[in-house]
C-alpha cells in the first residue's frame, strides 16, 4: 500500500512518497512557509499548519498532496485574552510586528493537528486548544482548557508555553487529553468543558512547582481504540499509565539513563510514537538536557513490545552522529512502518518496526514534524 510522509521544516514541507517502502520520491511544497504540523481527516483531505513571524499562523489543505490551498481561517485568541509574560519574553525575538507589546494572548505556532470524530483539533502556542467542526473553515477556542483555573501557574518550557500533544479517545468523543510544556498533562471527560491535571507519579521537572503544574511533558502516545493505556516521554523519564492518566509509573528497563543538568538521573528524549498494529512504542533517547544528542554519537531508536522493557534498534542508523530528533519529528503508519527526521535534515524509515532502517532523504532544513499516511 502506498505511503506518504509530510515532513515539516522551517522552509516548507518535503512530501516523501513510496509505493513499496523501499524507493522514495521527494517533492518540496509550501516553500517559504515554516510547516509545523499536519493531519488527514476521515475523508482523505490533508492539512498542514504553517506559521510566519510576518503573517502569523495559517492552514493549508490538499486533496492530492500536490496542490495546497490556504484556508480562510486559523485558530485565534480573543482580543481580550491576556498572555503569559514569560512566554512573551521567550518568543519576543520573533515578534517582528510588535504584537506582544499589548500583553494579549496570541497563537504564534500550531504545534499539533489531529482529526477525530469528524472534527479537527489544534494544539497551539501560547498554550491552548481549538476545534474546527467544518474541516478547518472556522475555529473555536476550547475555553474550558484555554481558561483553566491553574493557568496563572503554568510555566513555559525552553521553547515557550506550548500545547504540543492532543489525544482523543476513539470510542468516546468527550474524552481527550492535552500535554503542555511545561504545565503538565490534562484530561477532559466532558467534551472539553472541564479539565483535570493528570500527573500523579511523574517526577516534577520543576522541584518548587506544585505537582499539578510542575511537569514538563515532552510527548504522549496511545492507541485511540484502547485510549486508557498511555505512554509518556517526560523531561524526567519515561512513564506508563493504565487508567487514562490517573496514575503513572516509570518504565525505563533497558533505556539509557543519563544525568540531567540539575543532577536528576533518568532517560531523556522528546518524540514518542506507537504502532497500533503491534502496540509497540518507540522513543529516541538523548544524552541529557545539557547535550541533547545521542549517547556516544550512536543514533538509536528504542522499542518496547510489552510496554515494560526496551531494546535499542540501530541497524542502518549512523554512528558518530550528534544531531537530535524533535518531539514532533517521528511518526508511525500503524502498519509496522516507523519514520523520523533529524535536526540536521535527514529522514529515516523502517518497514519492520525498527529492526532495520534506511535513510530516505537528506539535505533538508531542520525537521520539526513528521506524519505518515497510508493510501
Amino acid at each position: 500500500m502506498p505511503i506518504s510522509l509530510i515532513v515539516g521544516t522551517p522552509k516548507g514541507a518535503a512530501i516523501l512518497s513510496s509505493k513499496d517502502g523501499k524507493s522514495w520520491s521527494e517533492e518540496f511544497v509550501m516553500r517559504g512557509w515554516p510547516v509545523t504540523a499536519s493531519a488527514r481527516d476521515d475523508r482523505g483531505r490533508h492539512y498542514a499548519a504553517v506559521n510566519s513571524p510576518n503573517y502569523g499562523v495559517a492552514l493549508f489543505a490538499s486533496d492530492d498532496l500536490k496542490i495546497w490551498n490556504q484556508l480562510g481561517a486559523a485558530p485565534r485568541y480573543r482580543p481580550e485574552d491576556r498572555g503569559n509574560p514569560e512566554h512573551h519574553r521567550i518568543v519576543s525575538q520573533m515578534d517582528f510586528g510588535g504584537q506582544l507589546k499589548s500583553g494579549g494572548r496570541f497563537v504564534d505556532q500550531i504545534w499539533t493537528l489531529i482529526a477525530a470524530h469528524g472534527n479537527l483539533y489544534a494544539g497551539v502556542s501560547e498554550a491552548g486548544l481549538f476545534i474546527s467542526r467544518d474541516r478547518g473553515e472556522s475555529w473555536e477556542p476550547v475555553d474550558g482548557f484555554n481558561n483553566h483555573p491553574s493557568r496563572a501557574s503554568w510555566v513555559p518550557g525552553f521553547g515557550g508555553l506550548g500545547a504540543h500533544t492532543v489525544l482523543v479517545d476513539g470510542k468516546d468523543a468527550n474524552r481527550m487529553w492535552v500535554g503542555v510544556s511545561a504545565a503538565g498533562f490534562f484530561r477532559s471527560d466532558d467534551g472539553g468543558k472541564t479539565w483535570s491535571p493528570k500527573n500523579k507519579g511523574v517526577n516534577p521537572a520543576v522541584e518548587s512547582a506544585p505537582a499539578t503544574t510542575g511537569q514538563c511533558v515532552h510527548h504522549v502516545a496511545h492507541d485511540p481504540g484502547n485510549a486508557g493505556v498511555l505512554f509518556r516521554q517526560e523531561h524526567r523519564g519515561v512513564y506508563r499509565s493504565d487508567d487514562g492518566g490517573d496514575n503513572w509509573r516509570c518504565i525505563e528497563d533497558g533505556l539509557p539513563v543519563t544525568e540531567l543538568s540539575d543532577g536528576h538521573r533518568c532517560s531523556f528524549g522528546f518524540p514518542m510514537v506507537m504502532d497500533r498494529a503491534s502496540k509497540s512504542v518507540f522513543v529516541v533517547p538523548l544524552d541529557g538536557d545539557n547535550f541533547r544528542f545521542p549517547r556516544g554519537g550512536q543514533l538509536a531508536v528504542y522499542r518496547t513490545e510489552d510496554g515494560e522493557r526496551w531494546s535499542a534498534k540501530t541497524g542502518g542508523l549512523p554512528a558518530n552522529t550528534f544531531t537530535s530528533v524533535l518531539r514532533g519529528a517521528m511518526a508511525a503508519d500503524q502498519q509496522g512502518g516507523v519514520y523520523f527526521g533529524t535536526a540536521s535534515g535527514a529522514v529515516f524509515a523502517s518497514a519492520d518496526r525498527g529492526e532495520s532502517w534506511q535513510q530516505i532523504a537528506a539535505g533538508l532544513p531542520r525537521i520539526t514534524s513528521v506524519e505518515a499516511y497510508r493510501a
